[in-house]
């Protein structure tokens, strides 16, 4: 295991924190070792990945981290937050705006616990065969796919008909996705927001990835040159102008890969606005109405969630009349992406992880 005698790093860097550890491990051993963390004398990380960690305390508590996860949420919280189906209703319960959708198994899935099902009485499955239909009469196109317990925008898939909707399904099941949601689209932007025990930490609006041409390159170079750009930043984002959903698209506004923009043209490759899949982010933290610091809270502690980021899509996200949908509730929200857009975001993300590390966890 990793484990140091906390020391001061006049520097302000610890050279000895692998790069390829998980943003928030790299965060807890480099506020440890510039002495920022009064109240913990050890840690230990899994040497390998750096994907988990145990903080030791003065007071002989302990805090375990994981991925993305800072130890805060309780586990039935954290699980019902990575479900995005069962985080509808749940917002449906508490009486919070969110998009009209519904779930549908994958036929493989479907086979596998049909049997089950119907022999403890539960005859309402509903398979992906039955989901054009639903499109179709309920929410109409456009509509978003999503695996029912997918993050980071994997498997999103903005579909505009029927024959879109086959090719995503296809691709689930090739990957064992069980569950699929399927969802209307919310045309409004879209935010982030992130708050603890009831306090905003960070807002930030989130846009999709974009280019911007220089007249000579191509779209696939654009977007190749792009990815050697966010990794120079140490942005670990991973896309490629292979990805099918980049060409799917380019299509729709009659381009291509090989589309090569005017100088300044700005070309948008995806409807998907995840920092973690190539967006950008504008901060909103100084200009978001209360309405919407109360409403994060609100389900946050709905959810039974301390630290949590509400993706809100708003209208207008100064004016509290806006209209707003709530699109996924975040237990773990990460904070990596955002913290590399700029110094003061990686101040406002050290702040969060120096409190957060620093509390004592409450002793049962």
């Amino acid at each position: 295991m990793y484990s140091f005698v906390m020391e001061q790093d006049t520097s302000g860097h610890a050279s000895d924190i692998p790069e390829h550890y998980a943003y928030v491990t790299r965060s807890l051993m480099r506020l440890f070792h510039e002495g920022k963390l009064s109240n913990v004398t050890a840690i230990d990380v899994e040497p390998n990945y750096g994907y988990t960690a145990r903080i030791t305390y003065t007071n002989e508590t302990y805090r375990v981290t994981y991925g993305n996860d800072l130890g805060l949420n309780p586990g039935a919280a954290s699980d019902l937050a990575k479900d995005k189906g069962h985080t509808k209703f749940m917002l449906r319960t508490i009486g919070v705006n969110c998009p009209q959708g519904k779930e549908f198994l994958l036929p493989w899935w479907a086979e596998q616990i049909g049997p089950s099902q119907q022999q403890r009485g539960n005859a309402k499955i509903k398979d992906t065969s039955m989901a054009a239909d639903y499109i179709a009469e309920i929410i109409g196109y456009p509509a978003y796919i999503k695996p029912v317990d997918g993050s980071k925008g994997s498997g999103v898939t903005k579909v505009m008909q029927e024959n879109e909707l086959s090719a995503v399904f296809d691709e689930f099941s090739t990957k064992r996705v069980r569950v699929a949601i399927v969802e209307e689209a919310i045309n409004m932007p879209d935010y982030r927001v992130v708050v603890l025990d009831g306090e905003l930490i960070s807002a930030y609006q989130r846009i999709p990835i974009t280019v911007t041409g220089d007249g000579k390159r191509s779209v696939a170079e654009l977007i190749d040159d792009l990815q050697q750009a966010y990794l120079a930043t140490g942005r670990d984002t991973r896309f490629s102008s292979g990805d099918e959903r980049f060409s799917l698209y380019l299509q729709r506004s009659e381009r291509s890969l090989a589309t090569i923009p005017e100088p300044g043209e700005t070309v948008q490759l995806s409807d998907i606005s995840n920092l973690s899949a190539g967006g950008t982010s504008v901060d909103v933290t100084e200009t978001i109405h209360p309405r919407w610091i109360e409403l994060a809270t609100y389900v946050a502690k709905n959810f039974n969630l301390r630290l949590c980021g509400v993706d809100l899509a708003c209208e207008d996200i100064a004016d509290a009349e806006a209209e707003y949908s709530v699109l996924e509730v975040n237990a773990a929200p990460g904070l990596d992406h955002y913290a590399l857009s700029g110094m003061a975001q990686q101040e406002i993300v050290d702040k969060l992880y120096t409190r957060v590390f620093n509390a004592f966890p409450i002793r049962k």
